[in-house]
């Protein structure tokens, strides 16, 4: 009973299992070809998997990851002055020789002027070691100084995408539900 919310039960675990737009999907595919993950800022609207591509990639990479909800401790400066700080500046255990994944989910969500400034800094001080993640609904919220770090990349799901992306969800849901 590892996963109790069918939300993480059957997340994706990896980019060819999410179910995205062909273009998106070939973004990602590239990606993990080439093999490390760049500083990401994943935008679009809710439900469109910018989560679980971000935990995905990270996966198929075997990165040493870190989650931080940006509407909820991420909002704090002392969290990423304490938490963030101390994981971003240590080496990563994995054998991999990988840098480090900071995922902030939502950080729309956080202070643009303490918090998200913090971040800009942690992102060159730590580039030897540590990647960065953002996902969020609205990009305006994030300031230029994370948008110029990061490969932004929107979620966006074009009409003529939407029938054949329903049915894959479709596909997907009748086999959870078997």
């Amino acid at each position: 009973m590892e996963n109790l919310l069918w939300v993480e039960a059957y997340r994706p675990s990896t980019i060819d299992e999410c179910i995205l737009p062909v273009e998106i999907k070939k973004t990602f595919k590239s990606v993990l070809k080439q093999g490390e993950i760049p500083n990401l800022l994943l935008s679009g609207t809710a439900g469109t998997g910018k989560t679980t591509v971000a935990k995905a990639l990270c996966n198929e990479l075997g990165c040493d990851v870190m989650m931080i909800n940006g509407s909820d401790e991420g909002r704090s400066i002392d969290v990423v002055r304490n938490q963030i700080k101390n994981f971003a500046s240590t080496v990563s255990l994995h054998e991999t020789g990988k840098p480090k994944v900071v995922i902030v989910d939502e950080a729309d969500y956080m202070n643009a002027e303490s918090v998200q400034p913090a971040l800009r800094n942690f992102i060159e001080t730590f580039s030897n070691n540590c990647r960065f993640i953002f996902t969020c609904n609205y990009k305006n919220k994030i300031i230029p100084a994370i948008h110029s770090r990061c490969t932004v990349i929107n979620f966006s799901i074009q009409k003529k995408d939407k029938e054949k992306l329903a049915g894959l969800f479709h596909k997907r849901l009748s086999t959870i539900l078997e």
